[in-house]
């Protein structure tokens, strides 16, 4: 037992020669902040987000369901299989037609990786189809594996689900 202390204390005196050194050179006055986007990385990514968002759309317009689950967030996908998710889709009775013309698309910033894409889109109903109507949806779009990705279980309740968006 008295080796085994002797290599520990030993040990940590060695840890703690590493820290004051370490702590000499500044390593451990490292300051994390969060970055506010420059005005290119914003444009950058509202180009980027939008391109994403209207490519979603366009899937969902022509019920593709299988390839919009390629844009599902991984928590989604979790939560919901491939199989499933298109089955619930292809359930629900209302589809988009297109985003109200009068009322583009605004993107709202979180963060880098987070955002809302807030649209007006127009629903028309999958059997009726002269049965319209205009909705203001937010979408939750998180950055994973350096793609946009979307929340499967609000397209699943859509056009009726309506995220909570936070103030920041």
């Amino acid at each position: 037992m008295d080796r085994t202390q002797s290599m520990l204390a030993q040990v940590l005196r060695t840890l703690l020669i590493v820290a004051v050194l370490l702590a000499g050179r500044g390593a451990f006055l490292v300051e994390v902040q969060a970055r506010t986007p420059t005005p290119m990385e914003m444009e950058a990514i509202h180009v980027e987000t939008q391109k994403a968002f209207e490519e979603f759309l366009q899937l969902w317009q022509e019920e593709r369901y299988f390839e919009m689950y390629e844009f599902g967030r991984r928590q989604s996908k979790e939560l919901l299989g491939l199989e499933e998710y298109a089955t619930r889709m292809v359930e629900l009775d209302w589809v988009p037609v297109q985003l109200a013309p009068e009322k583009p698309p605004v993107v709202s910033f979180r963060f880098q990786t987070m955002l809302y894409v807030e649209a007006t889109i127009v629903f028309r109903h999958k059997s009726m189809v002269d049965l319209q109507f205009e909705r203001s949806q937010a979408f939750l779009l998180l950055k994973e594996d350096g793609k946009w990705r979307f929340d499967l279980l609000q397209m699943i309740r859509s056009p009726f689900y309506v995220p909570v968006a936070s103030n920041p």
